[in-house]
């Protein structure tokens, strides 16, 4: 019995309620601003303290909703609660002056209850939505290829001669209608390139409006490389076996936010198929490297190595494609980048040179290179004007001191000249012909592009992309320095028409030499010998040995180090950390990877994709898609997807227009440019109904259906062409919408309004109460006082 009084005095006591309230704001400003402590004896130093997040560290490894989820916060909430409900029923009478009060606390007991179902039920998360999709079907071929309507989306359809080989080359979302009632409108336009065995046409389509659908040929002259084909053969169609059609390009999963509650997961489908089959990954963390093995990574130092050994199983789900398949996690890298390192492969390893150069100039700019001969990717830099090259005999060496050079032969009109190459930048001149012999023949080229070290037939090859003139035309050229390559591609479109034999009329040979290299570091014939040659200044001509910690000097004051070198380098390819100073603030998960262990095969890593997209032919722009391909040992092959957990939305949801309002000026690529985005959404609650209406989704303006809530989470921003991307794009081809529910919000607004309501009648109505409670006890004093003086 007094033990139960005492726990009722406990409960009942103000001292202790402050206590929790302290407690509790302790907590939650630990869980939200973090911790500041000190880490230097001078504790007035600037840099003497850190600022962290006490919750993301290891023993913790929780996101600020699970760290509001921990026990002890739910602890000291429901003891709050029971403080209150049992202070108010012990010590504050239910009278009409105190019914502030308990509304005040009836509304926070409210606003709790309200609270608890509102985080246990939550999920929220996002969701991408293309605009359109495309649509191909040919007659005689069963059922039809879809792809995403991106800009180098591509598919194949059909088969033999019947084949087509389509690519979308344009989009366009603000592409202006020229005809009838509909002049002057904005539609959403495709340009889908189209090759076959025999023609090469665009096919251009309008959403929504497909009788606008029309190709465009190719045209008569450089002036006018594709024209309409109505304009043509008389016929807006010129294949009408090939069928092509834009669809709405629905999407029916969300895919919840790791920041709020972890929610790894793996993908698994079998080699071929495009159903993802998904497995959660339980207890995977999210802030903090685990790592089981220095191997795993590639570090400078292997001590440094984030050690912390797991094994997180991963077992099939219901459906799952492979159910004898257990997949194991025994690692992750929170924000690490795949990189190659080189490491001596011994005597008995493949030919492989490799080299680090220090070119540094007179004036303090330095950079350092690494240059691998026998890999066309990583055999030349800044834009190849720095190449290392292997030859095999002195012959072949004195061929690369020669400077670039092009013969151009036409036995007819006994031309024969040698001119030395020289790829135009842009500008006015770029597509000015060089005369070949005297003018007035009409003999002429043009140089669009050359490339040295190509692969091409298990070798590297280089070749250079002309144009020729001559009377009868012009004609695109692609010279290799292997005569035996050399082909003419019809209509000189830029190499998407088949290629075909050159026309021998016209004979040009492609004499490399350096090639477009100021600088190039020679191996061979002996795998010891390293020579540099310099295509500028008086070196022009000159064989330069250098060995290794050598430095030679070339003309514009350029310094050449030799830092390393490896005739017979072996790559060893593997994730490096990356230092906390050294990552994108906002990145998030995007640089994440895990390390899988699929029973029967190798152990790899497989780098975050943020979406399980169907395959790359539906991967959206700016959004990562890393599948893994794995062969098990008993042959069958699998993929594999790292990502985050999927829940069905129930319906689905389709983005019919994308709108971006914007201050005066336009969208300059700044986002302080913009004033709002708005996605107008469709919504069908089964295949077999129609589309809604259009229903717009801002910002600052959600929408719910079917018990959700979406919001405009991201976009797709317009971008410029640029080295990375040529084409660019225009942006505006897909929406991302935050998805999310708002249970017991109803709940937690009526705890809100009772406690309000509480607050206004405790300091407006109960003073009035009291007030005049006063005054009828002083009046009633005032008579008692009066008849009490007159009796006698």
């Amino acid at each position: 019995m007094f033990a139960v009084r005492w726990i009722f005095d406990l409960f009942s006591s103000v001292r202790f309620g402050i206590t929790l309230l302290v407690l509790l704001f302790v907590y939650m400003s630990v869980g939200s601003a973090g911790i500041v402590y000190p880490v230097h004896p001078n504790l007035l130093h600037p840099d003497a303290w850190v600022h962290d997040q006490l919750r993301q560290w290891r023993p913790f490894e929780m996101t600020e909703f699970e760290w509001f989820h921990w026990w002890p916060f739910n602890l000291l909430v429901g003891l709050i609660a029971a403080n209150m409900i049992v202070t108010t029923l012990r010590r504050i009478p239910f009278r009409t002056v105190n019914l502030g009060v308990w509304m005040i606390h009836t509304g926070i007991i409210v606003l709790i209850i309200g609270s608890v179902r509102y985080f246990n039920a939550k999920v929220e998360g996002d969701a991408p939505v293309a605009r359109r999709k495309v649509v191909l079907e040919v007659d005689g071929n069963e059922g039809s290829v879809e792809m995403l309507a991106a800009q180098g989306a591509r598919a194949v359809i059909g088969e033999g001669a019947e084949q087509y080989a389509v690519e979308v080359v344009d989009i366009d979302p603000s592409w202006t209608l020229r005809t009838g009632a509909s002049d002057g409108e904005a539609a959403y336009s495709v340009t889908v390139s189209v090759q076959t065995s025999a023609r090469r046409f665009m096919r251009q389509l309008i959403a929504g409006r497909p009788d606008l659908t029309e190709d465009l040929v190719p045209g008569g002259g450089p002036g006018q490389p594709m024209q309409r084909a109505v304009k043509a053969t008389g016929s807006a169609i010129v294949d009408r076996a090939l069928r092509m059609r834009l669809e709405y390009e629905s999407q029916g999963w969300f895919y919840m936010r790791n920041d709020l509650a972890k929610a790894w997961a793996l993908y698994v489908r079998p080699a071929g198929s495009s159903e993802w089959t998904m497995r959660p990954i339980d207890g995977l963390p999210l802030y903090n490297d685990r790592v089981s093995s220095a191997a795993d990574v590639l570090l400078a130092d292997p001590s440094t190595a984030p050690l912390r050994p797991m094994l997180l199983a991963v077992p099939p789900t219901e459906g799952d494609p492979f159910p004898d398949l257990t997949i194991a996690v025994d690692g992750y890298l929170r924000y690490a980048q795949l990189r190659s390192l080189l490491v001596p492969g011994g005597a008995s390893a493949p030919f492989n040179p490799t080299a680090t150069l220090d070119i540094s100039g007179d004036q303090g700019a330095a950079s350092t290179y690494r240059l691998m001969a026998l890999d066309p990717e990583r055999s030349t830099a800044d834009d190849g004007l720095l190449r290392m090259a292997a030859v095999s005999s002195e012959a072949d060496f004195d061929r690369l001191l020669r400077p670039a050079e092009i013969r151009v032969r036409v036995p007819a009109a006994g031309i024969d000249v040698v001119q030395p190459v020289r790829v135009p930048k842009e500008g006015p001149d770029a597509d000015a012909f060089v005369p070949v012999g005297d003018p007035m023949l009409g003999y002429g080229f043009r140089i669009r592009a050359a490339q040295d070290d190509l692969p091409v037939g298990g070798r590297n090859a280089s070749v250079l992309i002309m144009d020729l003139k001559t009377p009868s035309g012009v004609i695109r050229r692609w010279v290799f320095d292997d005569a035996a390559l050399t082909r003419d591609v019809p209509d000189g479109d830029g190499g998407h028409a088949a290629p075909v034999e050159p026309d021998r009329a016209v004979e040009v040979e492609y004499v490399p030499g350096c090639g477009r290299a100021l600088v190039t570091l020679v191996v061979g014939p002996d795998e010891r010998q390293l020579r540099l040659i310099a295509a500028f200044g008086d070196a022009v001509g000159k064989a330069l040995p250098i060995e290794v910690d050598g430095a030679v000097q070339l003309p514009a004051g350029l310094t050449v180090k030799l830092s390393s070198y490896e005739p017979r380098a072996r790559i060893i390819e593997g994730p490096v950390p990356i230092p906390l100073e050294q990552r994108i603030r906002d990145a998030r998960e995007m640089f994440s990877m895990a390390h899988v262990i699929v029973p029967g095969a190798a152990p790899t890593w497989i780098r975050f994709s943020p979406y399980a997209f169907d395959d790359v032919r539906f991967a959206l722009r700016r959004h990562p898609f890393h599948p893994q391909r794995v062969r098990l040992a008993d042959g069958r092959e699998l993929d594999i997807l790292f990502s985050r957990e999927r829940l069905p939305l129930g319906t689905d949801v389709a983005l019919d227009r994308f709108l971006l309002a914007t201050h005066s000026g336009g969208y300059t690529g700044e986002s302080g440019t913009i004033r709002d985005y708005t996605s107008l959404l469709r919504f069908r609650d089964s295949p077999d109904q129609p589309w809604s209406d259009p229903v717009q989704v801002s910002v600052n303006a959600p929408i719910e259906h079917g018990g959700l809530w979406f919001f405009q989470a991201q976009w797709d921003p317009p971008e410029p062409a640029s080295a990375r991307d040529p084409r660019g794009s225009a942006g505006l081809n897909y929406t991302v919408l935050g998805v999310g529910n708002r249970e017991g919000v109803w709940t937690q607004l009526a705890g809100c309004v009772i406690a309000v309501a509480g607050m206004a009648y405790a300091f407006y109505v109960k003073p009035l109460l009291i007030r005049r409670r006063t005054e009828r006890a002083k009046a009633s004093a005032n008579r008692r006082i009066a008849l009490a003086g007159a009796a006698p």
